[in-house]
């Protein structure tokens, strides 16, 4: 590496003064504690491997983390969702859009996730993550047409997923922008849905005097969540409808009313559907139905507040509650760090 190319990377990071994802000290003093605690890293031995040029970072006096952590997450979050271009059939191979005759009164998806994530610093400012979990989700389903019908899907699997997190700061104000990629794999789908997050925040720290290591960061942000457009599968509509069976006949004549008011052309195209709908209500047989749709949140932009609380390098405690647009979510996690001991990447260059 050149001596350009080395000014620039430590100039890049001068400009960001790096601060931890969840808190930590910068190079600029604001107070004379501070000062001194600035000093004693300055002359502090930096015994890790990452992040790259971590050595020569402490030398300058910035306070960065240890580089390797691992975090447990529990998340909580409710979902409004649009769905369009809604095609099912009882028969895989012809599926049948039914957008223009079926209504959706709402669909909400209750979600509870627990995550494990580990992650590494490997530049001062950047730090890459990896997360696996479990997830388990209740969607309310309320059905228009062609039968008035509430249920509840229950749909459990696995995620996994990765991301990445820049951290910056200049005296008690931080900055952090993250971006994660998840799939996840239930049984009900036929491929793993995608959900692709990129978040941003600004907070204020409060330190304490007589433990440098210590600190409390009161966060504020915005955060956008997209989803995989396409989902497909099939369910048992025994299943997946609890119904008594009062229920089923006032819905089988529903449908009946439904499906005599088409047009012939309609009826035509719907027969098989009808069919297979009226055969389930009217007898005990399971029926698996297939089915294809687009899904969205309604307003995918949501604001964020949090608090992050640094108990020392090691353990940090982590709440962000979001709201407004169309999901309401809460997380909880408890991340400790550490790092692999050797000789830090570069350390040895010079300018």
């Amino acid at each position: 590496m050149n001596k350009l190319l080395l000014k620039t990377f430590l100039l890049l990071t001068l400009s960001i003064i790096v601060v931890n994802t969840y808190g930590q000290v910068s190079n600029l003093s604001i107070d004379e504690i501070y000062e001194e605690y600035r000093d004693s890293l300055k002359n502090t031995d930096y015994p890790w491997i990452l992040p790259v040029m971590g050595a020569k970072v402490r030398k300058l006096g910035f306070d960065i983390p240890y580089p390797v952590g691992v975090m447990v997450t529990y998340g909580h979050s409710i979902q409004q969702l649009t769905i369009d271009d809604l095609a099912v059939s009882f028969n895989p191979d012809n599926l049948v859009d039914v957008s223009s005759w079926a209504r959706l009164q709402s669909m909400q998806a209750n979600v509870d996730a627990a995550v494990a994530r580990a992650d590494f610093w490997v530049l001062p400012f950047l730090n890459v993550f990896g997360v696996v979990g479990r997830i388990r989700a209740i969607s309310n389903v309320h059905l228009g047409l062609p039968i008035d019908l509430k249920f509840n899907v229950t749909s459990e699997g696995t995620n996994a997923g990765w991301g990445a997190v820049v951290a910056g700061g200049v005296g008690p104000m931080v900055m952090t922008g993250n971006f994660v990629q998840n799939w996840t794999w239930t049984g009900a789908l036929g491929k793993p849905s995608m959900t692709t997050l990129f978040d941003a925040r600004v907070g204020y720290m409060k330190r304490f005097r007589r433990k440098p290591d210590m600190n409390l960061v009161f966060l504020l942000g915005a955060s956008y969540m997209g989803l995989s457009r396409e989902s497909s599968g099939s369910a048992d509509l025994e299943k997946l409808v609890g119904i008594t069976p009062e229920g089923k006949q006032e819905a089988a004549d529903q449908l009946d009313a439904w499906y005599g008011e088409l047009t012939d052309p309609a009826q035509e195209l719907l027969g098989g559907i009808y069919d297979g709908l009226s055969s389930w209500l009217r007898n005990d047989e399971s029926s698996f139905l297939y089915y294809k749709f687009d899904k969205s949140l309604y307003y995918p932009i949501s604001m964020t507040v949090g608090v992050n609380y640094q108990l020392n390098h090691r353990w940090m405690f982590n709440g962000i509650y979001t709201f407004l647009g169309s999901r309401e979510q809460i997380t909880l996690s408890l991340n400790y760090r550490f790092g692999f001991r050797g000789k830090n990447f570069l350390e040895g260059l010079t300018l």
